[in-house]
């Protein structure tokens, strides 16, 4: 017979309690994107995955592989726009080539990074434009032509 030790049970119909250890370890909550920005070093890969997975079967059901695919996309998208963030702070927006002052290849990166994370975000229909939109009111023109 398996005995537990009393640290783990509960008096209440027997039942397991979370250790200090359990409720300590558990999964953080994922973090918005602009805590991301704030502080890139915070960066954490699944919890962000398992977070944009959540909102995709929230708004459109079971995930089907083009989703999986650009899940995958965006969260390697993030990753990069978030280490190019990284290195702009360190090294700033510039950089100086032999021809000149130029803007820093990492700041290129940013921004590319930051419209194709928009543009997943898209065709996932996690941004405004992408979502389906909901039942329109009739407004006096719908009214007009509905009439003629």
């Amino acid at each position: 017979m398996v005995s537990f030790p009393p640290s783990l049970t509960s008096k209440k119909c027997g039942t397991l309690t979370q250790t200090r250890y359990e409720r300590n370890s558990m999964a953080k909550k994922p973090r918005h994107i602009l805590r991301y920005l704030e502080d890139p070093n915070t960066w954490d890969k699944s919890a962000f995955e398992t977070a944009i997975r959540a909102e995709v079967e929230a708004s459109t059901g079971a995930l089907t592989a083009s989703d999986e695919l650009l899940i995958g996309a965006l969260v390697i998208t993030v990753d990069s726009l978030l280490t190019a963030e990284i290195n702009i702070r360190e090294m700033g927006h510039t950089y100086q080539y032999n021809a000149g002052e130029a803007a820093s290849p990492w700041y290129k990166i940013r921004t590319e990074m930051a419209d194709k994370a928009v543009k997943i975000l898209a065709e996932l229909g996690l941004v405004a434009r992408g979502r389906p939109k909901l039942k329109n009111k009739v407004s006096e023109v719908d009214e007009l032509f509905a009439n003629a």
